[in-house]
């Protein structure tokens, strides 16, 4: 019985639309709402600041960087590992091999899963970003209906004659009940 005249779902005072919510793991779900609420969630000021720095990083690693440096270390483990008299050196050889490739691979597929999700969310804003312009293009009945009396209001304080004021209030009168056509 307990909670069981609490009201639920749109009813509930602390409800949100939590699309994706209820099935999102926890250790995601503050993170999911603060983004829900982020006045500035459409905006990729940042991901561009990511990514520029990333390329620096890039940049740098092609002639003294990360990147010369991991594949000289991979060349000199195979080079301890042809050298390699016995089982125990060649075993500690194949280890720093496998260490080092594990850890190129791994920095690449992290790069590359982030540069995938910069794409995507790229994508979600412009989306998001072109569906509230389309939204903006349109106006509801209530606007339409305060706007059609701001009309009449105005025609009915500037026109005097009597017939010409009839005749449009006539009119206006037609086309709101068509919707316009």
């Amino acid at each position: 019985m307990h909670g069981g005249l609490t009201p639920g779902g749109l009813a509930c005072a602390n409800y949100k639309h939590g699309r994706y919510s209820e099935y999102l793991p926890a250790r995601l779900l503050e993170r999911y709402n603060e983004a829900a609420d982020d006045p500035d969630l459409l905006a990729l000021r940042q991901e561009v600041a990511l990514v520029d720095s990333r390329l620096a990083d890039l940049l740098k690693q092609v002639d003294t960087g990360e990147s010369g440096k991991l594949w000289s270390e991979l060349k000199g483990a195979w080079q301890v590992l042809v050298d390699a008299k016995g089982t125990a050196a060649k075993t500690v050889a194949i280890t720093t091999l496998g260490r080092l490739i594990t850890y190129g691979v791994e920095d690449r597929a992290t790069w590359r899963d982030i540069s995938g999700t910069i794409t995507q969310r790229r994508r979600l804003v412009e989306s998001e970003r072109k569906r509230l312009l389309e939204m903006q293009q349109f106006i509801t009945a209530e606007r339409a209906m305060i706007l059609m009396g701001a009309i009449v209001d105005v025609i009915r304080k500037n026109v005097t004659d009597r017939d010409t004021l009839v005749t449009i209030t006539s009119e206006l009168g037609k086309l709101a009940a068509t919707g316009g056509g």
